[in-house]
């Protein structure tokens, strides 16, 4: 089944899910839509964020693709508002996120997070419905989308911004279990490991790729290939892409485009 798999969030973040799914899923190709136009999608109104994102999965739609990853935590907090509108499947990144914590028996987590992904309390509410007894504490950002989109990487801001949001948690409770629960956060892990190194960091990206793994496999809709290709898009700036490709060490890339 050689259609490709479509990946999209509000910027470069999405591409920390690409990284895994070259190495869990090498053979498919990828096509991904980054909207850095109108990044950060956390400071944004739910309004604002359902349109662009409608807009990127009718993207994909003539792009004919074969399932879609939404690799972005504050569009997959508006999931139920546009799940069943298409006829691909579409993977959101919380839901496998929250089964890994459960099943890894983590009973205190901390959440890192764009500041819509927090105000909706999603993590929150699914992880108190599989299990009351879970401590969350949790931290919304509404600058560190925007600074790791810009390509400020390791510059004394970002790792400023980086630094109270760890302490700000860690004076809320337990914050040794870190979900960075925005798919720009892990292109700046080392960042956070620098900071605090005892973290034990969770990144949804790896446990969305397994997702999309597993469902391509249980429907027979693998490539036969033994190279995928990826293809990117994006509303914004391209240059931005040519530094997180580098960063995260990503293969194939075969064009860098924006947006018709």
């Amino acid at each position: 089944m050689n259609r490709c798999i479509g990946v999209l969030d509000s910027g470069i973040g999405g591409l920390t899910v690409v990284k895994e799914l070259q190495k869990q899923l090498p053979g498919e190709d990828i096509l991904y839509f980054g909207d850095n136009k109108n990044c950060p999608y956390g400071n944004r109104s739910g309004e604002d964020i359902l349109a662009l994102t409608m807009n990127m999965l009718e993207f994909m739609k003539q792009n004919n693709v074969k399932a879609v990853a939404i690799a972005c935590n504050t569009i997959s907090t508006l999931i139920d508002y546009y799940k069943d509108k298409f006829d691909f499947s579409i993977i959101d990144i919380t839901k496998p996120t929250i089964d890994y914590i459960i099943n890894m028996n983590i009973y205190d987590i901390a959440i890192l997070g764009t500041e819509f992904t927090i105000k909706t309390g999603k993590y929150e509410k699914l992880l108190h419905e599989k299990n009351p007894n879970i401590r969350v504490i949790n931290e919304g950002s509404k600058l560190l989308a925007g600074l790791i989109d810009s390509g400020k990487f390791d510059s004394p801001e970002t790792r400023e911004v980086v630094k109270s949001h760890i302490d700000n948690l860690m004076k809320k409770g337990n914050a040794d279990n870190l979900v960075l629960a925005c798919t720009h956060f892990p292109i700046i892990e080392d960042v956070f490991l620098d900071i605090s190194p005892q973290l034990n960091i969770i990144n949804p990206a790896f446990q969305q790729a397994k997702a999309i793994s597993e469902y391509l496999s249980s429907n027979n809709l693998l490539n036969d290939k033994k190279e995928g290709e990826l293809d990117i898009y994006t509303s914004g700036d391209t240059k931005i892409y040519s530094n997180v490709i580098e960063r995260l060490n990503l293969k194939n890339v075969n064009s860098i485009k924006n947006s018709p």
